[in-house]
């Protein structure tokens, strides 16, 4: 299943994974790496330019083992300061890749492997003139799950403005209804 016409995406690979003990990325369900699961979602639905954002090269280089012989095109770059937080993650991305500002990017994490991939064409979808970001919405809003238009998104998301969901809220956003089960993240091992 396709989106359309061509979409980009940054995946966010670098966090900790604290409460999970290892590297979520790298954690395989059914045979696969999470992180394979996230890249190939993307690819089947048409996400020409993907951005693998990781804490540094070791963990670069083992994401990319893990991956298999996924083909697409995937950059790998390493968060210049890990571990600082999700926003400064894409604050930096978004200034300093060379993302189509005239298209929207879609943000995934790396641990929700049962996300449906048909989510990606409701976002596009709900993605209307007058909106700037499109999050799906369970019981709490998601926003590690995004579309957003680049600019304006970058010029409204400040690193001391707070959690990103209370952010968002501020913006010109939109969200659409989703299970649950589709949006549940891996976060510690009793969720595995």
């Amino acid at each position: 299943m396709n989106c359309g016409e061509p979409m980009q995406a940054i995946v966010l690979a670098g966090g900790k994974s604290t409460r999970m003990g290892r590297d979520k990325s790298l954690m395989e369900v059914n045979g696969r790496s999470l992180i394979r699961i996230t890249l190939e979602r993307l690819i089947e639905t048409g996400h020409s330019k993907i951005v693998v954002y990781s804490a540094d090269k070791s963990q670069t280089s083992r994401q990319a083992d893990s991956i298999g012989n996924i083909s697409g095109r995937i950059t790998w770059r390493q968060d210049p300061s890990p571990y600082n937080g999700v926003i400064e993650s894409l604050r930096h991305a978004m200034m300093n890749e060379e993302f189509d500002s005239d298209r929207p990017l879609q943000i995934s994490p790396v641990d929700t492997p049962d996300l449906n991939p048909d989510i990606y064409a409701k976002l596009r979808r709900s993605l209307l003139p007058n909106v700037d970001v499109v999050v799906p919405i369970s019981s709490v809003i998601h926003p590690l799950h995004a579309l957003v238009r680049i600019t304006p998104f970058l010029e409204a998301l400040d690193t001391l403005g707070g959690p990103i969901a209370s952010q968002i809220k501020s913006m010109r956003w939109r969200g659409i209804q989703t299970k649950d089960h589709y949006l549940r993240n891996l976060n510690s091992p009793a969720d595995v």
